[in-house]
């Protein structure tokens, strides 16, 4: 079913102070920060270096193109539906083994886990455009797209992460991050070696995994930088959101970002039946197969216009 959001105060991201106050057992750090920077740091050399000269020398093929694109879809909805969507802003709910493949998908497209993406997008929600925002676009283009990954974490807040810390299944991928990674970057390997050997299977991973995990990271960058720099503010002007189609077209609905920061919880991010939003399609279709339900929209009764604003 479809249900429209009551506007409710900012508050609605966290727990109560009280629930804040107990300790959460069975979850622990299991990975120290510099592994994800690390494996970061070596997907983001290897596209810029080591794709394009396996490709002049050896050349991609049609399976090797196939799989980019496969799993550019795949692991990009893990993201806008997964982590964004249904982590995050609660837009929605779904059953458990459809939100372990989501987490999964989300995994493979090395964006930290859903409880740290989803702690820190919170957080960009609830201090947009101030000091706590980690993506702040009033620090400029390069800080917004990807420098604040290498900022401190001087406003981290425990508070953000708090009901996320309560779902067993964000707690279990938290757990298992670097393992869900370092699968996403053998799958590609192993269908590629199963269709034509060893040279087979590195050249589906150069270009299925690390190629497609650049391309995937720097499309959601994009949302931070691009949709708060440039585009149209059709919604509200309140923050730097703003709607870009481009964007949309890449990150599978995501650039309609003016909207979403005017209407958290809607699980659309395009409102209008026109607007290229794949995973409100995506989302829409599993409620229809019983597989998701609860999906949240607007109480605005214009959704295209300003209107409060929905907290996640």
């Amino acid at each position: 079913m479809i249900h429209p959001s009551e506007d409710s105060p900012a508050s609605d991201t966290l727990l109560p102070q009280s629930e804040l106050a107990v300790p959460i057992t069975g979850l622990r750090r299991t990975y120290p920060r510099y592994v994800t920077m690390l494996l970061f740091g070596l997907v983001t050399c290897s596209a810029m270096i080591g794709v394009p000269l396996f490709g002049f020398f050896y050349g991609y093929t049609w399976l090797d193109w196939t799989m980019f694109g496969l799993l550019y879809v795949v692991t990009g909805l893990g993201i806008t539906v997964g982590y964004h969507r249904l982590i995050s802003h609660r837009s929605f709910t779904c059953t458990d083994w459809v939100k372990v493949c989501f987490l999964i998908a989300g995994g493979w497209a090395l964006q930290n886990s859903a409880l740290k993406w989803g702690a820190d997008h919170i957080r960009h929600h609830a201090a947009c455009d101030q000091d706590a925002d980690p993506y702040n676009a009033k620090l400029g283009f390069w800080h917004s797209h990807c420098g604040w990954l290498w900022s401190d974490q001087r406003h981290a807040d425990p508070k953000y992460a708090a009901r996320l810390r309560q779902d067993p299944i964000v707690v279990w991928q938290h757990q298992h991050y670097v393992p869900i990674v370092l699968s996403g970057l053998a799958f590609p390997f192993v269908v590629g070696w199963l269709y034509g050997g060893w040279m087979a299977g590195m050249s589906c991973f150069m270009l299925a995994g690390v190629g497609r995990m650049f391309a995937v990271l720097n499309s959601t960058f994009c949302i931070n930088s691009v949709c708060h720099l440039w585009g149209s503010q059709p919604h509200s002007q309140a923050d730097s959101s703003r709607d870009s189609w481009l964007v949309s077209l890449l990150t599978f609905g995501e650039g309609y970002h003016n909207y979403h920061h005017t209407h958290q919880t809607d699980y659309r991010n395009g409102p209008r039946w026109y607007n290229f939003d794949p995973s409100k399609w995506l989302i829409y279709t599993l409620s229809l197969l019983g597989l998701a339900s609860s999906l949240r929209t607007a109480s605005a009764a214009n959704p295209g216009s300003s209107g409060a604003r929905i907290p996640s």
